[in-house]
This record gives structure tokens, C-alpha cells and sequence, in this order.
């Protein structure tokens, strides 16, 4: 078996999020069975075994925090967009309005996009924009503006944190790895042995099932498969016998997701 990322999560990486801020405040779900062969194909195959979280803690999975722009003006250049005070546009006056409000917000959603800030979707002239993975609620109340195409904008809402959501250390030579001394862990929901594992970043609408049935493009649905073991593996477990009564403790030993050079 071998790591293997969802297509979300390669867009997120592309896009400058990186591995550690995708993944960032996620949770691991621990699989028998055999690993699929894309990290977007369902988990149905498999008996989950347990759900990994900060010292085996109760997970609260992320909502992130959303808001509008709405194109309402018919000429003019991009000259920003901004959350409160911070710019999420990188090159604005790449943006000239075109054609339609529609093909603007679209404009709009891809320039947010290539920054790499936050998320961005666009239907007809709405562009909804997501906060950034990790931000909770610090996002809600903040202003989503734009200037030179006259805009319509409305305030982030709905943003709920995460509570025991894994986190990563800071990568070396290319390598990134469990943070020494902090507690990955879980109790046995089911009874089997550990083959493989899921990592999903916090988001309340992944299920696990096939990205290509549940369809919400804001939530980029960031996952990263690979294989458990003792000592060895990518995901290196203290026992791979989990037995769900009584429910067995079950610890990361070590986990280390190294870039390739080439």
C-alpha cells in the first residue's frame, strides 16, 4: 500500500495551502480490509475500527465560516477583495468584468481561488466564499468586500471550531511528521484488525463515502489514504488488534508523510 491523496486535497496543495494547513485540525479513521486504490473512492469496503483524535478526545468536526459577494454592476477592474482589513486577491486588476454578471462572479471566484487564501464557488452572480481550514469562528462577523466592480457583500456566519482536531509539526528536509509529545489516539469502535487508514481534514460534510456523490464544491473534501503497522507503515500504531468490547486503547506511535524530490 502506499499514500495516495485526493483530488481536493492535490488542488488545496497546488493552490499554496500545503499538506499540514489542508489537513489542519482534521481527524484519522482507521480501517481493516484493503486500502482503495484513490483517496476519493468510498471507505464502504472496509469496518471502521476507530477514529483517531487528540488524545482520544470527543471530535468536533469544523464548520467553516461562509459569505457572499453578489455582482451587481455592469463595468470596471478589480481592485481588491477583502475579509475585514486582509486582502484574499492576489493581482486583482487581472479582473475585468465581462460579458455578464455571471461570467464576473466567475472571474471573481477564480481570482480568490489562484490566491490560495480561502475558497471560493460562483453561481449566476453569487460568489460564495469558505474560510480557510483551521479558522473556526474566527472568520464570523468579518466583512467580505470587493472594489472597482461594484459588489454586494455580506458578513462571514456559521463558522463553528473544532474541538481534539489532529494537527501536524513543522515539515523538515521534506518531511512531515506527528508532533513529538502530543497524544494521537483512539478506543475500538469495532472489532478487527488495522490494514489501512483515512486522514480527512475537519469538515462536517465528509462522510467518507465517494467525493463524486456528495457533490458541495466548498468543501474541498481534502483526504489522505495509507497503511498502518507497528512499527512500520506510514501510520505506525501501538496494536493493530482492535477489539471493540471492552474497547481497546490504540496510540500513534509515529506518523511521517515525507514530499517527494522528483
Amino acid at each position: 500500500m502506499t499514500i495516495r491523496l485526493s483530488e481536493g486535497l492535490r488542488n488545496m496543495m497546488a493552490q499554496g495551502y500545503g499538506l499540514a494547513r489542508a489537513l489542519h485540525r482534521g481527524y484519522i479513521e482507521v480501517y481493516s480490509g484493503v486500502q482503495p486504490l484513490g483517496a476519493d473512492l468510498t471507505n464502504a469496503g472496509s469496518t471502521k475500527l476507530g477514529i483517531i483524535t487528540l488524545a482520544s478526545g470527543g471530535l468536533t468536526k469544523e464548520t467553516r465560516a461562509t459569505a457572499t459577494l453578489t455582482v451587481t454592476g455592469g463595468s470596471g477592474t478589480l481592485t481588491g477583495v477583502t475579509v475585514g482589513t486582509l486582502p484574499i486577491v492576489m493581482d486583482p486588476g487581472l479582473v475585468v468584468w465581462a460579458t455578464s454578471t455571471t461570467v464576473t462572479a466567475a472571474l471573481i471566484r477564480d481570482a480568490i481561488n489562484r490566491s490560495g487564501i480561502a475558497r471560493a464557488s460562483s453561481a449566476a452572480a453569487v460568489v460564495t466564499v469558505e474560510a480557510p481550514p483551521g479558522t473556526g469562528t474566527a472568520w464570523n462577523g468579518l466583512a467580505l468586500a470587493a472594489a472597482g466592480i461594484t459588489c454586494t457583500g455580506s458578513n462571514f456566519a456559521s463558522g463553528i471550531a473544532n474541538v481534539n482536531g489532529l494537527y501536524l509539526d513543522q515539515p523538515a528536509a521534506g518531511v512531515i511528521t506527528k508532533p513529538a509529545g502530543i497524544v494521537w489516539s483512539c478506543n475500538a469502535i469495532a472489532t478487527g484488525t488495522a490494514g489501512w487508514f483515512r486522514f480527512f481534514s475537519s469538515n462536517t460534510s465528509d462522510s467518507g463515502i465517494a467525493i463524486a456523490t456528495l457533490g458541495e464544491p466548498l468543501t474541498m473534501h481534502a483526504r489522505m489514504d495509507g497503511s498502518c503497522g507497528v512499527g512500520t507503515g506510514d501510520l505506525q500504531l501501538s496494536n493493530l488488534s482492535f477489539v471493540s468490547s471492552p474497547a481497546s486503547p490504540h496510540t500513534v506511535d509515529a506518523a511521517t508523510f515525507t514530499m517527494p524530490a522528483a
